[in-house]
């Protein structure tokens, strides 16, 4: 018994841009009034006014500029637009409990610059690590992928799911979304260890590696204040973006819309400003203010 796709809701959709410049024009050219949201021509009595993915007041800075650029764009870019012929995407044996890992290998196997760096280029040659590494056993089993005919188990991954996570166990039912953020942010690590680990590569420089190229984005958190109006704006990397469904909710657009709607601090819940040095009630927004190329989304099913 096999499965080639099981689905857990782990949702990814591609955005690309040529460069950071190239997608700030394009958002300030008017996207949101451009792009049609079916939500919103629903009969349903909720109206909803669209995705509101960039945020219409207030200024952020997203980062410095990086001292170091660990992957160039341009190669990105052409990963990116890598043209060869996919291949068929080969069916995953479930090894007892290891079908929120087989959807999640399946979903990497289909993201074509990730896909395009480790047929093309390869990071095996190239690793650092002494030890087991996730990004070198993924080259080995997209490798397989493409040259298959048969589905098969990836066991070189599946023994080893405490390198990838500490609390992951092998034949455990876990979280595909867990076991998502897991295996990204291993890959990341990889990346980073090619220039000295973590702690040697600023934060910003952090941010040009192939993996955050491909994933990384951008969420800014923005608080007015309705006594002095003071508008504050944190921003922090995502990785991925997790969606509740709520109420009438029926679909993506819809989720999306909840996610960024305005929510109403005050009661026991109420903000303390900068600009008051008090408690006051105030407005508070999540929005996407950088999208990343590839966005991976997951549905909250549960409370």
């Amino acid at each position: 018994m096999y499965s080639s796709f099981e689905w857990f809701d782990l949702i990814t959709f591609t955005f690309f841009f040529s460069s950071l410049t190239c997608q700030k024009v394009h958002w300030k050219d008017g996207h949101k009034t451009k792009c049609k949201v079916n939500s919103a021509q629903t009969a349903n009595t909720k109206s909803f006014s669209g995705v509101a993915l960039v945020p219409a007041r207030g200024t952020s800075t997203i980062s410095k500029k990086p001292t170091e650029v660990l992957f160039p764009y341009n190669e990105f870019v052409e990963l990116f637009n890598w043209e060869k012929p996919g291949f068929p995407p080969r069916g995953l044996l479930n090894c007892g409990n290891s079908c929120f890992a087989n959807v999640v290998l399946q979903c990497l196997a289909s993201t074509r610059p990730l896909v395009a760096y480790l047929l093309e280029k390869g990071h095996r040659k190239e690793c650092r690590r002494n030890d087991w590494c996730f990004l070198c056993e993924l080259q080995i089993h997209i490798e397989r992928s493409s040259q298959s005919l048969y589905p098969f188990s990836p066991t070189n991954i599946l023994s080893r799911l405490p390198n990838i996570g500490g609390n992951l166990g092998y034949g455990r039912q876990e979280d595909a979304h867990e076991f998502m953020r897991f295996a990204i942010d291993t890959m990341q690590s990889v990346c980073l260890d090619e220039f000295g680990g973590e702690k040697a590569v600023d934060r910003s420089s952090q941010e040009t590696t192939l993996i955050q190229h491909i994933f990384g984005g951008h969420l800014q958190s923005q608080v007015i204040c309705t006594n002095c109006n003071k508008i504050s704006n944190q921003c922090e990397n995502m990785m991925d973006l997790t969606v509740e469904i709520n109420g009438d909710a029926s679909s993506l657009e819809e989720c999306l819309d909840q996610f960024t709607v305005k929510e109403w601090l005050h009661g026991e819940n109420m903000y303390k400003c900068d600009g008051c040095n008090d408690y006051v009630k105030a407005w508070k927004r999540l929005t996407i203010l950088w999208a990343p190329n590839i966005l991976t989304i997951a549905l909250k099913r549960f409370e």
